[in-house]
């Protein structure tokens, strides 16, 4: 039996140290980017001036400082070899969208956008090269659960904050959603969407008694009713079906993406061609949702420069924006296929749908090698990507890493490929300390 010298001690109780430091530098890094912050220092009640609503400059200088915590701790123990280990598809994307700063509408704000996305990637990165694969999933469910759980006590506690209200700006027709910790009903929504199929079918990473589960569960599906988010409500159902799919059917990974694919391009394809008679049954338009009085202005602005579009988040915020304002009276697209197009054109959505398309491969086929704890982790990994893919029909999710499901996405793309590749010795321990 070996005994612990006093510097072996030391150095176990440092990496117990620095292991914390991660994890709540993790937690910390979701909370910022998912931006559930903003009724906490933001200006949402309308009789506040506007000189003391600062809560974009807050936010802003958090996604820069905790990126970069993330990557200086773990410099100190891994080296910045982690620099030259991000996944190179996702690695193609982030280079398209920096350069596209040369073409963009607004550089500065392309540059701006773009290099929090390049943060937040390495900083997720970063987290995993120290953190394994099951730690890093528990903290994300506590992190849903504690917002699902935080937007019911809000909306229900402090309605002025909770809830859409009648003079809030450009959302006066929400009036009376819930909107909870997030400031708009779609974000709750979207949230709702992935904590309720989060607390259903990965109860051993949620780790917590069957009372806990199911009071997340009630308050996941509340958050579904009254935040009234369509696209929501149709991403769970579709989750469901494609979750029954991967788990269950006998398949390999290539087939089972094709279904996912092709079925969804059907179910598109149906909503077109049969718009008028779904308008007839539910009285909305063919994607159940508002949206598709949108999408033909954003179209005739993406023919102008179809190849590289106007430059990554500046051609939503800076160009198209004020178009669909005066037009329709909203600023975005509400799609994030579209709003890929927009910014970096067909190369970028090209070079995007690539990275989606490997990582579902690869995890598709481990979630069906693999069994238990692995295999839930990165099934409820993929859950992110594929949710945020039929959901993009809907938000602009796809491309931004704000937001409950974007930061995911993002998470995603980055944590399946390293934990696919990645030594597991290494990865869960920092390499200078000895066992």
């Amino acid at each position: 039996m070996r005994y612990l010298t006093h510097s072996d001690r030391n150095r176990q109780i440092s990496a117990a140290l620095y292991s914390k430091i991660t994890e709540l530098l993790f937690v910390g890094l979701l909370l910022v980017f998912i931006y559930p912050f903003f009724i906490a220092i933001s200006g949402i009640d309308p009789t506040l001036p506007l000189e003391d609503q600062s809560q974009v400059k807050t936010v802003y200088y958090l996604r820069l400082a905790l990126p970069l915590l993330c990557l200086a701790i773990t410099s100190m123990y891994r080296g910045f070899g982690l620099l030259l280990s991000l996944p190179r598809a996702i690695t193609i994307y982030l280079l398209l969208c920096l350069i596209s700063t040369i073409w963009s509408v607004n550089p500065y704000d392309t540059f701006k956008y773009t290099s929090l996305l390049f943060l937040y990637v390495l900083a997720v990165a970063a987290i995993c090269h120290v953190l394994n694969m099951e730690v890093v999933c528990k903290i994300i469910v506590k992190v849903l659960a504690f917002l699902i759980l935080a937007s019911v006590v809000m909306a229900l506690a402090f309605p002025n904050y909770g809830t859409h209200q009648v003079v809030d700006a450009f959302e006066g027709i929400h009036a009376g959603h819930w909107r909870g910790v997030f400031v708009h009903k779609n974000h709750l929504g979207a949230a709702a969407a992935i904590g309720l199929f989060t607390f259903m079918f990965f109860r051993r990473l949620m780790d917590a008694s069957f009372g806990f589960r199911l009071t997340c569960i009630i308050a996941a599906i509340a958050c579904l009713i009254f935040a009234q988010s369509a696209g929501a409500l149709i991403a769970i159902c579709v989750m469901l079906v494609y979750y029954w799919v991967i788990r269950t059917v006998p398949a390999s990974a290539n087939l089972l993406l094709l279904v996912i694919f092709g079925v969804s391009a059907l179910a598109y394809t149906a909503f077109i061609f049969f718009g008028a008679d779904l308008v007839a049954v539910v009285g909305r338009d063919v994607t159940l949702t508002g949206r598709t009085d949108i999408w033909p202005i954003v179209l005739d602005a993406i023919w102008q420069k179809p190849l590289l579009g106007f430059g990554y988040y500046a051609a939503t915020q800076d160009f198209v924006g004020p178009i669909l304002d005066a037009s329709v009276g909203v600023r975005y697209s509400h799609n994030g296929y579209l709003d890929v197009l927009l910014g970096t054109g067909i190369v970028g959505l090209v070079s995007l749908l690539f990275c989606f398309f490997s990582v579902l491969v690869a995890g598709i086929g481990r979630v069906k090698t693999s069994a238990g704890s692995e295999a839930e982790c990165f099934m409820l990994l993929l859950t992110f990507l594929i949710l945020g893919l039929f959901y993009s029909f809907f938000e602009e999710t796809i491309a931004s890493n704000e937001g409950t499901l974007g930061a995911l996405t993002f998470l995603s793309l980055t944590a399946i490929p390293l934990y696919l590749r990645v030594d597991r010795g290494n990865c869960q321990r920092p390499r200078s300390i000895d066992t």
